[in-house]
């Protein structure tokens, strides 16, 4: 189980700035929480001004993974309209993959040669093994040069959803319904020169909140303290307002799709 972050704003967000939230989100724990939501990797991915998605990501070592990756080359002075965050905690099946950075998101799908599909995901997808083997050909994993990443196959069961000619929402409900489990999942697409933000929570996970002003920006993140307590100002003076909240084992069916023109 892990954590989330995502920033959908107008202004551009120093990277290291969320970096500092992701190293208080990989040590959070409730007092009767038995894991932190992090530890194990994390990763980080921002459009730069290009329009281009750049991804950074580093496995578990022997301190903070995310400290290290704050140390990447690239990072110390990046900023962006549009980022998307994540700290790992490998499942007990998943725990032999932590030192390697291709098992730490986020995923990029980008395999049928029109569309791109960043994402984050949260949970376990029970039946990813069946979703694999019934995904076409044209799909390439980051993960299975070590072991298949269950997270991994959520953006590419909504591209191949896109592919079998589904809008995005329907492509959105569609993966929905196919993944079992508990699970959270953020997607960001890239779609013939259109963004959309898709959030899907299904179960009971980590949790899942998000922020969200008149102006269209958005900000969620997997537990509200560790946000509050960096982007809290920030929040307050750009007027947020919290537009969904779903706690740590709260039972909750969810699926919310925005448009991201804003940010450009």
């Amino acid at each position: 189980m892990c954590g989330i972050f995502g920033y959908f704003c107008k202004s551009q967000v120093d990277i290291q700035k969320v970096l500092k939230l992701l190293e208080i989100l990989e040590v959070h724990q409730y007092e009767d929480e038995k894991k932190p939501v992090g530890g194990h990797g994390v990763g980080v991915c921002f459009v730069n001004d290009s329009g281009v998605a750049m991804l950074y990501k580093v496995g578990k070592t022997n301190s903070s993974p995310v400290k290290d990756l704050s140390l990447v080359k690239g990072l110390s002075e990046a900023s962006s309209r549009i980022v998307l965050g994540h700290v790992r905690y490998a499942s007990p099946y998943l725990i032999d993959t932590i030192e390697y950075s291709v098992a730490a998101q986020p995923y990029k799908a980008e395999c049928i040669g029109f569309s791109e599909i960043i994402s984050v995901h949260n949970g376990k997808v029970k039946n990813y093994k069946h979703i694999r083997k019934d995904l076409s050909r044209e799909h390439s994993f980051q993960s299975e040069s070590v072991k298949l990443n269950d997270s991994e196959v959520v953006p590419h069961l909504f591209e191949e959803n896109l592919m079998i000619g589904f809008d995005e929402v329907t492509a959105r409900e569609r993966t929905f319904e196919t993944i079992q489990g508990n699970n959270t999942a953020v997607l960001i697409t890239q779609l013939e020169g259109k963004s959309l933000l898709h959030i899907l929570h299904k179960g009971k996970t980590r949790g899942m909140h998000v922020w969200k002003n008149e102006k269209g920006e958005i900000i969620l993140c997997s537990r509200e303290k560790p946000l509050l307590q960096v982007f809290g100002e920030f929040l307050g003076e750009n007027d947020f307002e919290k537009v969904l909240s779903i706690e740590w084992k709260e039972d909750k069916e969810i699926q919310q799709t925005y448009d991201l023109v804003h940010t450009y």
